[in-house]
């Protein structure tokens, strides 16, 4: 009840300030003759190019637009006073920290506002800083803005362009728009591109890699391509023993013959400058290479060679050798490589046990060597972090959160760090079938890992792999326990991993995998799944009428609830005889949904062992500056189950006939799980402008249970909505065949399919807003229920279609999320009456996040 009336004053808020904000005169604080910029737009004569980067070009912007239509950030601004904006001007130009009601104070009494010496005017202040001064029409701007533009088209090789601005201006409403008017004419291309090349080992070398070039002969001119070209050198020579090529750009030059003005001549030179007192580029390789791992080189006591590698320090070594030289890809003898920088700072970086201070190439023209030097800085041997959140999800109103993580460096000295985390909840459940108190649930669980920088097999891995890929292995334990939380459950965890990273990629493979998951309170399920309770008594009536006998055995407690379900659910005469009309009495509809639902129950509230090998694969761009629109995609593949099988196969375990009629083998009394899992998560940013991007994603999962399982573990199962999902919907909420719509039950089932996207934009500072529609559904692949069971001619029509709009606050390593999502089409409604159905735009499902959904 609290968090629906927080939804109700939330909307109120959210409305009463669109409303305030919209009355405002956006030129309320205007001089006369000064007019408001209300748009810049081009307009081409003729042929059209590069109209996405236009607007870079042009000095003078209107403020950015909510959505594209509101102007927030002027509404905000022309909200505030114009009596205070000197004084909040020079407020906002102190940092934080020196913010406070003195500093506000002395700035009334500077520009004449004593009256409100002690006033906080907290709500006008952040309306001021949120908000930005409407951008007044400057026509010199206009002007040099059309020279900027014509300057772009001359060098992506439209020497003749022409580019003039017209103003509309509205004096009455004082605003204005700007038109640059412009004509391309013909472009010029490259006739000839050659090559002069000082050096003959370079010369060898770009041929190798002339096939690659940015510049080619029939393109049109454009420097972009020559700076793509002239970058792209200078990397393949400083990786290939060329130290400091081209360091102040005089090295590699490019010339233009433009006799011809349509079709040029392009001759790139690589030379030493003239003066330069070395006529010719050197090779180098590298030297020495000292490890200085105390941070100092004074004051040295303590070194020691290990494989080409000096170590130096002015203590005792902390750390085995290898610790160090796996986390650096120079070599010495090695031809120089900026590369082989690149990656050992990478892997430095990634270093739990020490960090870089700085790395020192020293050159040594004579004998053409770099020799080297990097200082490391040792970390605590302890860290000890506690963190506190709140929470709230399906099952749980209101929680609170906190955690221990302890971490232990260096524990036999090769690097390796043990781990603990300690986290536990506490909140309440107002839900049927529990206590009213006010904290009436807990989760709690530990879980200890132990990391090593090497990969933990019986032999030596230190030349199987290059040092690049980063190899790392670990090996964990862990248990939980929760109650009142959903329904009461023990988990106990133990693996081991290793991971590997080719480039931007990463794999991990999990050969080893163990997982014991014990319900509870299974007694408590029909009181907390109420929706299935629901279901489950409509049956239990309408097989009581058809098999009256069956009733007074239940009655008489000679027949328990799990048998009579499993009795119902295996008599196939009993659904003969139901009709397939949806009517007043129980028909074939609601069996299958009786059906459904204790495959449901069974996946909830089975005990279970759990044995999966996987391996995982996660390609990511989005750390690479060279991407401008970048990939991340994940996939993984996982089979449960196989060396329990094969143990099985050897010792025999014990079987027992399960609820749906098969023989299952047993470990002490529990099934373990059979399943192949397939994952596929693929997601694409297109970054717009400098902080506006489109984020697209696409996503699949699909599970099969075989062997020794009918059903998925719940844990390994498939939802769909929720806050990061289709968030028109509740996390689990989702289904093709829903009991009823809005019926607020829990579902989950073997195969997924979600698409998002998703427009993120700037308002004013860290205030960001985003728009965004999202699609999938959950499908049975293994259960017949005709309703709920994936087929290819029939999903798309079962899919939730939800859209909204949110705002997010971007802190430096965090992002705060609201979503306010409306459900467009509900597969819960009849076919052909799924769109828009009861759309309400003071009623949407408002969800909260951590971070963006994607």
């Amino acid at each position: 009840m609290i968090f629906r009336y927080s939804k109700i004053l939330i909307l109120l808020l959210f409305g009463g300030i669109l409303l305030t904000i919209q009355s405002c005169s956006l030129t309320k604080k205007l001089n006369k003759n000064e007019y408001y910029l209300r748009s810049n737009s081009f307009k081409f004569e003729g042929k059209k190019a590069f109209k996405s980067d236009l607007e870079d070009y042009v000095s003078q912007k209107p403020n950015a637009r909510m959505l594209g239509i509101l102007p927030l950030q002027d509404w905000m601004y022309n909200l505030v006073p114009a009596k205070f904006d000197s004084t909040f001007e020079a407020y906002y130009s102190y940092s934080r920290k020196e913010r406070n009601q003195k500093l506000l104070d002395s700035l009334y009494i500077k520009f004449g506002l004593k009256e409100y010496v002690g006033k906080n005017n907290f709500l006008y202040r952040q309306f001021y800083n949120w908000g930005a001064e409407p951008v007044i029409l400057d026509t010199t701007s206009s002007y040099s803005s059309a020279r900027n533009l014509k300057q772009m088209f001359f060098e992506r090789g439209y020497f003749e362009a022409e580019v003039d601005p017209t103003f509309k201006i509205d004096t009455a409403a004082q605003k204005a728009r700007v038109t640059y008017n412009i004509k391309l004419n013909e472009p010029s291309f490259i006739k000839d591109y050659n090559q002069v090349i000082t050096n003959t080992d370079m010369e060898d070398l770009y041929k190798e890699n002339e096939d690659k070039s940015a510049v080619k002969v029939g393109e049109r001119f454009d420097v972009r391509n020559f700076e793509l070209e002239r970058d792209r050198l200078t990397r393949i020579f400083k990786n290939n023993g060329y130290f400091n090529f081209n360091e102040f750009g005089e090295e590699l030059i490019f010339k233009v013959d433009s006799t011809n003005s349509k079709e040029l001549g392009i001759t790139m030179r690589i030379a030493k400058p003239k003066g330069d007192s070395i006529q010719n580029f050197i090779k180098y390789r590298w030297g020495t290479i000292d490890i200085f791992t105390n941070n100092t080189d004074s004051n040295i006591k303590h070194i020691r060679e290990y494989k080409g590698y000096t170590l130096k320090s002015n203590e005792e070594f902390q750390f085995k050798p290898r610790v160090f030289t796996d986390a650096i890809t120079i070599t010495e003898g090695d031809v120089y490589s900026e590369k082989a920088i690149d990656e050992t700072r990478t892997l430095i970086f990634d270093r739990e046990n020490f960090s870089l201070t700085s790395m020192v190439p020293e050159k040594n023209e004579k004998d053409s060597l770099i020799n080297f030097k990097i200082f490391l800085q040792p970390k605590p041997k302890y860290d000890l972090q506690l963190s506190f959140e709140g929470m709230y999800s399906q099952f749980l109103n209101f929680g609170i959160s906190p955690g221990l993580r302890l971490l232990n460096r260096n524990i036999f000295r090769g690097g390796e760090n043990l781990e603990f985390n300690l986290k536990g909840t506490v909140g309440t459940v107002n839900k049927a079938g529990h206590e009213n108190h006010f904290f009436n649930a807990y989760e709690l669980s530990f879980n200890t890992e132990m990391t090593f920088p090497r990969w933990l097999l019986p032999f030596n891995t230190e030349d199987l792999f290059p040092k690049s890929y980063n190899l790392k292995s670990s090996i964990g334990l862990g248990l939980s326990g929760q109650k009142n939380i959903g329904l009461g459950s023990r988990s106990y965890v133990a693996y081991m991993d290793y991971k590997f990273q080719p480039g931007v990629s990463e794999v991990t493979i999990e050969p080893l995998s163990f997982q014991y998951i014990r319900n509870t309170e299974k007694d408590k399920y029909y009181r907390v799944f109420t929706l299935d309770n629901e279901i489950r008594e409509k049956t239990f009536n309408a097989f009581f009428h058809y098999r009256p006998h069956i009733q007074k055995l239940y009655d008489e407690g000679k027949l328990s609830e799990p048998h009579l379900e499993r009795l119902i659910y295996q008599d196939e005469k009993f659904a003969e005889t139901l009709p397939n009309a949806q009517g007043k009495g129980y028909n074939f509809q609601d069996y299958t949904d009786f059906r459904n639902m204790v495959f449901r129950k069974r996946s909830i509230t089975q005990d279970v062992f759990i044995q999966p090998i996987s391996v995982a694969w996660h390609y990511n761009e989005n750390k690479r500056v060279d991407k401008e629109n970048p990939w991340n995609i994940y996939t993984r593949v996982a089979v449960s189950g196989a060396i329990l099988r094969l143990a099985d196969l050897i010792l025999n375990f014990e079987k027992e006939d399960n609820f749906f009629g098969n023989k299952t083998s047993l470990i002490g009394g529990v099934p373990y799980s059979e399943y192949l899992r397939f994952d596929l998560d693929v997601r694409k940013t297109f970054n717009v402008s400098e902080k506006s991007a489109i984020a697209l994603r696409g996503l699949f999962g699909i599970a099969y249970p075989y062997g020794n399982s009918n059903t998925i573990p719940f844990s390994r199962s498939y939802f769909a909505g929720g806050s990061n999902d289709v968030r028109a919907w509740k996390a689990y909420e989702l289904s093709p065949a829903p009991l009823r719509p809005n019926d607020q039950g829990t579902y989950v089932d073997d195969m997924k399919i979600t698409v998002n996207a998703e427009y993120r934009f700037p308002i004013s500072g860290i205030f960001h807003g985003a728009t965004f529609v999202d699609a999938g559904n959950i499908w049975s692949v293994k259960n017949t229920n005709e309703r709920t069971s994936f087929k290819i001619n029939q999903f798309y029509k079962q899919l939730g279609v939800g859209g909204g709009f949110g705002a997010r606050f971007v802190f430096p390593f965090v992002v705060a999320r609201l979503d306010l999502a409306y459900k467009l089409h509900d597969p819960a409604y009849p076919e052909g009456d799924r769109w828009f159905k009861n759309f309400n735009f003071l009623k949407p499902r408002i969800q909260f996040g951590i971070n963006y959904p994607f």
